[in-house]
């Protein structure tokens, strides 16, 4: 929509073809919507239109909101798509006496459609669907213990929230998916985690086109099936304990060290364990359960399997290093690797290794162990953090089609052999692709860890957040920089934590009297406030509390969507006790805390425009 290729990296000035423009007013137009949007909320929550207006009022006021709109985030539409989900759900709600009615059906299909897009902006927008599901827990649980429902309407509303809340929520985030794959249809190096026959399919790839035989003098790049080990690696450093071999690692950019020479042994039909095992190198194509070498092209040494040393990390596993071609362990069998295709794609099923399209299970002819990424990273001060390789000599490992011991031959180069398009073998699935980028981002998501060592003036504590503590900067803070800053409206911020944190305390309160018999509600008066209550302070409890479970690295802009719930919340209480304890200075009450919001935006507006 803006011009966006693909190509920049959102570092230094915007090229001519990115309207930048364009896409921060795109941005801002979802800002705008949380306020109408919390107005329509309230008002659906039975609130006045006095009330009403002054939460829409504080989150037009609210400094942290604005900024966050102000930039190219994913944060703002993510904002507006939870103040969406929330008015469907306050909509719905509204509905819930008229069940099967057609204004129940229109919002409990526009909840589901909600929690679609709410969940396809950030996978923080899990936590709305979290509340609706409590909501929808709540709402059946009560229907069951009513015993006035028939038992064939209480299945259709199992049926019809089935539909609306789960088919039509997943339906919608698959199609961003989709359409995320239609548009992103050109070959960048972020994309070497997904399967081949994906990456075959992008514009501009550079693996389509390579020899087609995999055979003795070929040179190939091995690409573990594990998500973040990379390429089967070697360099000249040595473990530091172990055998104090060469190091054999996983590496995950294209490196000359990551190229193997493949000696053909032994065929297959000639493995006896040892007879012939040390033979020269066969001429012809590699097929399955034929023995091979294979030599590490940058420093003359082969893949070896030492199984009387633990692996430096994973001590569960056997090491695997690389020994010089002239040595004495180049002469054992442990440099001998036994190649078992694994589930080939169907149109290379000619037991015969061809690029891309036939994973690879490796296993040592001596330890009869088999190569595997452990997963585990090695120590960054001698193995740089790379990915540890090791053997595993689990009687399950040789049967095992798990991706940590599988490999593929990413790149293969062979003078002898004309290049050939291997996409016309490949096959891609939209599961499939779906699953392995959803994997991705979760690994991607909490390998964003903290480091300890070192302060980052831009993380932030959950503890820290209600009360504003440590504000955080957006952009560079030198003089000559425009600043912006992440820092909220203090009478909002602290003025909802404080009703918030307080909320359970006052629900204690209350069930003490109600146990002690002094409790003076009027028929269905607490039903009518405790529901309204526990709906948007679910909304901040479930948006916030999940943080303090995470491993991940943390910022002031995560607590965002439970501000808004928080704003909400906390208008929803003034106008409860204004209406209980001071009905004749509503109006009152209305001009101050507006006059005041207004007042403390207006004092840090510098910091966010």
């Amino acid at each position: 929509l803006a011009g966006h290729n693909g190509t920049f990296n959102f570092k230094g000035e915007y090229p001519p073809y990115v309207n930048y423009v364009f896409m921060r007013m795109f941005n801002a137009a979802f800002g705008i919507t949380l306020a109408p949007l919390a107005y329509l909320t309230c008002r659906q929550l039975r609130m006045p239109v006095g009330f009403a207006a002054m939460a829409g009022l504080f989150v037009t006021m609210d400094n942290a909101l604005c900024v966050i709109s102000r930039f190219i985030l994913l944060d703002a539409p993510l904002l507006a798509f939870t103040a969406f989900a929330l008015m469907m759900l306050a909509c719905f709600y509204r509905q819930r006496r008229q069940a099967f009615s057609a204004g129940w059906w229109r919002f409990l299909l526009m909840t589901g459609v909600s929690l679609g897009l709410v969940a396809s902006a950030k996978w923080v927008g899990m936590f709305a669907v979290a509340l609706v599901g409590a909501y929808t827990i709540y709402e059946l649980y009560e229907m069951f213990c009513d015993t006035h429902v028939p038992v064939h309407v209480y299945l259709k509303h199992w049926a019809a929230r089935i539909v609306a809340l789960i088919v039509i929520p997943l339906s919608i985030y698959m199609l961003t998916f989709k359409i995320h794959f239609m548009v992103l249809n050109r070959y960048n190096n972020s994309a070497n985690f997904m399967p081949m026959g994906f990456q075959t399919k992008l514009i501009g790839n550079p693996i389509s086109q390579q020899p087609y035989d995999v055979e003795t003098g070929s040179s190939i790049r091995l690409q573990s099936h594990v998500s973040g080990a990379g390429y089967l690696h070697s360099h000249t450093h040595q473990y530091p304990a172990g055998s104090m071999r060469q190091q054999v690692t996983g590496y995950g950019y294209a490196d000359g060290n990551n190229l193997w020479n493949v000696q053909r042994r032994l065929a297959a039909e000639n493995v006896d364990g040892t007879r012939g095992a040390m033979s020269e190198a066969i001429p012809g194509p590699i097929g399955h359960g034929d023995v091979i070498a294979l030599h590490h092209n940058s420093t003359n040494t082969y893949l070896y399997a030492d199984t009387g040393h633990e692996a430096p990390v994973s001590k569960q596993f056997k090491e695997v290093s690389a020994v010089k071609a002239d040595s004495a362990e180049a002469a054992r069998l442990n440099m001998l690797w036994v190649v078992e295709i694994v589930n080939p794609e169907k149109r290379m099923d000619d037991g015969h290794v061809h690029p891309l399209g036939t994973p690879l299970r490796l296993r040592s002819l001596m330890g009869n162990c088999v190569l595997m990424a452990s997963g585990d990273r090695l120590d960054k001060n001698w193995g740089w953090g790379q990915a540890e390789i090791a053997c595993s000599s689990s009687p399950d490992a040789r049967t095992q089609t798990g991706s940590k011991y599988l490999w593929t031959v990413e790149r293969h180069i062979n003078k002898a052999q004309k290049s050939v398009n291997l996409g016309q073998y490949m096959s891609s699935s939209f599961l499939r692709d779906f699953a392995v980028l959803n994997r991705q981002m979760w690994l991607t998501n909490n390998a964003l860890i903290p480091d300890h060592d070192k302060h980052n003036v831009l993380e932030s504590d959950p503890l820290s957040w209600p009360f504003m503590i440590y504000p955080m900067r957006m952009v560079g803070w030198d003089d000559a920089s425009i600043k912006y800053l992440e820092i909220g409206n203090p009478l909002l911020w602290w003025g909802s934590a404080v009703a918030c944190l307080l909320f359970p305390v006052q629900v204690l309160y209350w069930l003490v009297c109600w146990r002690r018999r002094c409790l003076a509600w009027r028929a269905n008066e607490f039903r009518s406030y405790i529901e309204g209550a526990a709906i948007l302070w679910g909304g901040w409890f479930l948006h916030y509390a999940p943080f303090f479970a995470m491993g991940r690295v943390t910022y002031l802009h995560h607590f965002l969507p439970s501000l808004y719930f928080g704003i909400l919340f906390m208008t929803y209480q003034m106008y409860f006790a204004t209406s209980w304890y001071a009905p004749r200075s509503t109006r009152s009450v209305l001009v101050i805390l507006s006059a005041a919001a207004v007042g403390v935006f207006w004092w840090f507006s510098p910091l966010t425009f």
